[in-house]
């Protein structure tokens, strides 16, 4: 385990317990969360990433600071925060829940980002011996899947059709159990599936400029070709929380470079 590992886990386990003694949920996403639902630390990442509720905003951010991080005015505050915390550097973005059980984030550029229901469970999964919060896999896959999709997106990197077919692994497990949402980890049978993905994955050595890469997208939707936010809910969990087609089609085009972004809620 290199120094920014272990220097990011002490992050994550001074973030989890700031928030539990608060009674504020945090959940990991991106390359960290995906982590906890394998079960085990797969490869080294550029940050750390939380959920937070939006109605915790505010108290969360200031309990951080509290405890020592630094908040950055990175990002819009309608959206998320950044931080830096012993010069390793963690983010809160926030979510809001609808009436129909579904998440979005109604405010900022990614109103259009619907989280299907079950993506931020109560049970904690062990991250290198500390029980923290993750986002279901399920709820990680559908936003990936959907972010090219979106008013504000971009095209996929390499990084992430990778991590979609091991999100893919975690959703459907053995006999389409949803492997990756349980308290878990992941079950032999689930782990002898993934092996060879993880094994396959262009970014078990982070490369924080190489691996911005995008694929052409095969559809390009205009707004009045927008599926209604509750159909688009349906279909989320009807695709992502069974063993059946991608919402989204599998790209044909070559892998070309593109530039750097720093939208927090899509892992750089």
């Amino acid at each position: 385990m290199d120094a920014r590992t272990r220097g990011q886990l002490r992050v994550i386990r001074t973030v989890v317990a700031v928030l539990r003694e608060a009674e504020i949920a945090a959940w990991l996403f991106g390359g960290w969360g995906l982590d906890a639902r394998i079960g085990r630390i797969t490869r080294t990442h550029g940050d750390v990433e939380f959920w937070v509720e939006r109605v915790h905003a505010e108290r969360s951010k200031a309990l951080l600071v509290g405890a020592g991080a630094t908040a950055l005015t990175t990002q819009p505050p309608e959206e998320a925060c950044e931080f830096t915390l012993d010069d390793h550097s963690f983010s809160t973005a926030y979510f809001d829940r609808r009436d129909s059980g579904s998440f979005s984030r109604p405010q900022g550029r990614f109103s259009d980002w619907l989280f299907p229901p079950g993506s931020f469970g109560d049970e904690p999964v062990p991250l290198d011996g500390t029980p923290v919060l993750a986002m279901s896999a399920a709820g990680m896959l559908a936003m990936k899947e959907q972010f090219p999709h979106l008013r504000h997106g971009r095209p996929w990197r390499r990084k992430d059709l990778a991590d979609m077919e091991l999100l893919r692994g975690l959703v459907s497990g053995p006999q389409g159990s949803v492997a990756g949402d349980r308290t878990n980890p992941v079950t032999a049978a689930t782990t002898a599936t993934l092996r060879p993905l993880l094994d396959a994955h262009p970014y078990s050595a982070w490369s924080a400029r190489s691996d911005h890469v995008a694929v052409s997208q095969l559809i390009t939707r205009s707004p009045s070709s927008r599926v209604s936010d509750s159909a688009r809910c349906s279909m989320l969990s009807a695709t992502t929380l069974s063993n059946s087609s991608s919402l989204v089609p599998k790209c044909m085009h070559p892998v070309t470079d593109f530039p750097a972004g720093r939208e927090v809620g899509y892992e750089r």
